[in-house]
């Protein structure tokens, strides 16, 4: 294929969206971002307003081709890729009735135990059913007038070509099966969801849709372009950093962190501390996966809040400047309660071994720490499980921190691979993109193809044995305070204090 024809990827993030044009051997040429707010009207709650979405994208399209000076007539593919699980609410003309409830969104806590009482599926009030539950039972009138629940992704395809869609990996959120291509249509009677309430189904390396007119005119795309729903921006980094075989692992962190570790078989855990499905666009492929809630956020929360540095290079450096531990300072996370392992939603974040020697650099190499000791915690459960776990590629914004990667591989003791391309959601998604309009004969050659490392970051044996002693700090303070969480932090209790 000529090299005058290019891919552009667009990842509808938590913080914003990001816009990337490469070319069809995964080159970026050049790439554009637009911000947009959460909205966080309760404790525990996280919603965003989805027009916002569409405005960045549209925004960040047009910036995109105008930096690379690409016209668009050779771009062969828009592939999308975002934040989940996302309940977007719309009526028969697309249009939002109410805000979008964001993946951190912990409020479905009540509505989680019911699904488990009557379905025996194990879920999370971060999941798509708990959801749309609640508003089914707290938001009656917009679930009547509901006729698509859709996510971020599906809402940027619909406005693009106005047509309702999801694809495969976005509907497993509601225990899509991919192998059989259906609904849970016996689950989603025991609740009372009508299937007719879900979008339709696209395989993305093999099906997608076209830029409307409109959605031209408001882009400057050209009408006709295929729209790929590629699919969640966590799988999509797997995809993005080649991570398809046993033993490279991905591991993607921005306001959240999602590791992700392929085997070809499943991975079993009696206690679903992770979860293991099924990759459908990899012939046996499996992922098991655990992800958390607030690690990216729980930076930029102490950036904005209680910092006097302006960038984040700059707690990169003052954190460089403190021993490993912080001498003693250990930090838990959980500013919007935890997901895996523990799946705690009265969790919250904590310093403990605060004392008078104590800075603010320490509070900055605390925080990475913390969510770091929170990655090896996942990974030392999946492999105790019979994951295979060689080599950890790191992708997302914080890959940026070369301080944070050393952090990483002296606490997990494995290499950190960062690749050229960190935006491993936007390569990932056009990386699909490709195999769909024909660049690539499959997903695994196309990956292999268009995937580069940039540069390894190797453990330190010494350090790697310091850190244990602190690891284990981290796992005890959790447990010493589950109980006070559990009394004192659930939603119920903070419904009570706000009353």
């Amino acid at each position: 294929m000529p090299s005058s024809q290019y891919l552009l990827g667009v990842d509808v993030g938590t913080e914003g969206c990001k816009a990337l044009l490469f070319n069809t051997e995964g080159k970026s040429l050049a790439r554009s971002y637009n911000r947009y707010p959460v909205i966080v009207p309760e404790p525990s709650w996280a919603e965003q307003d989805p027009l916002l979405w569409w405005d960045g994208v549209r925004k960040s399209i047009r910036e995109v081709a105008k930096k690379a000076h690409v016209s668009v007539e050779n771009i062969v593919c828009v592939s999308l890729t975002g934040q989940s699980p996302v309940l977007v609410a719309v009526d028969g003309r697309g249009k939002p009735i109410m805000n979008a409830i964001i993946w951190m969104d912990r409020r479905a806590v009540e509505e989680t135990k019911r699904i488990m009482e009557v379905t025996g599926l194990k879920e999370d009030p971060s999941m798509m059913l708990p959801k749309i539950m609640w508003v089914k039972e707290h938001r009656r009138n917009i679930f009547r007038k509901t006729h698509r629940f859709l996510q971020a992704t599906d809402f940027v395809g619909y406005r693009l070509t106005g047509k309702f869609a999801t694809d495969p990996l976005t509907a497993s959120t509601i225990h899509f099966d991919a192998k059989k291509g259906k609904w849970p249509y016996e689950t989603l009677s025991k609740l009372e969801i009508p299937v007719e309430k879900l979008p339709n189904v696209l395989f993305p390396t093999k099906s997608a849709e076209t830029v409307s007119k409109e959605a031209s005119r408001q882009t400057g795309l050209r009408e006709g372009t295929p729209v790929v729903l590629a699919g969640i921006d966590a799988y999509m980094a797997m995809v993005g950093v080649n991570a398809l075989e046993p033993g490279h692992i991905c591991e993607i962190t921005g306001t959240s962190t999602c590791i992700m570790v392929p085997s070809h078989q499943k991975i079993r855990d009696p206690e679903t501390r992770v979860v293991c499905s099924p990759f459908p666009l990899v012939p046996d492929l499996w992922i098991t996966w655990g992800i958390m809630s607030s690690t990216g956020a729980s930076l930029k929360w102490y950036h904005d809040n209680l910092s006097c540095k302006e960038s984040y290079s700059e707690l990169d450096a003052e954190a460089a400047e403190i021993p490993p531990g912080s001498d003693g300072l250990i930090f838990l996370p959980y500013l919007m309660g935890e997901r895996s392992p523990i799946w705690d939603t009265s969790a919250r974040g904590v310093f403990a071994g605060l004392s008078l020697n104590h800075t603010h650099k320490h509070f900055a190499r605390a925080i990475l720490e913390g969510c770091a000791f929170g990655i090896r915690h996942n990974l030392e459960i999946i492999g105790e499980l019979g994951g295979e776990i060689n080599e950890i590629w790191t992708c997302g914004g914080a890959a940026k921190s070369r301080i944070f990667g050393q952090i990483k591989a002296d606490i997990l003791g494995k290499p950190i691979i960062i690749p050229k391309e960190i935006e491993a959601p936007a390569l990932g998604s056009i990386i699909i993109g490709a195999v769909n309009v024909g660049i690539y004969k499959n997903l695994t050659k196309a990956a292999e193809s268009m995937v580069r490392a940039e540069c390894t970051i190797a453990p330190q044996e010494s350090m790697h044995k310091k850190y244990g002693r602190f690891y284990r700090m981290y796992k005890d303070l959790y447990l010493s305070l589950k109980e006070y969480f559990k009394r004192y932090c659930g939603d119920q209790v903070g419904r009570e204090a706000k009353g």
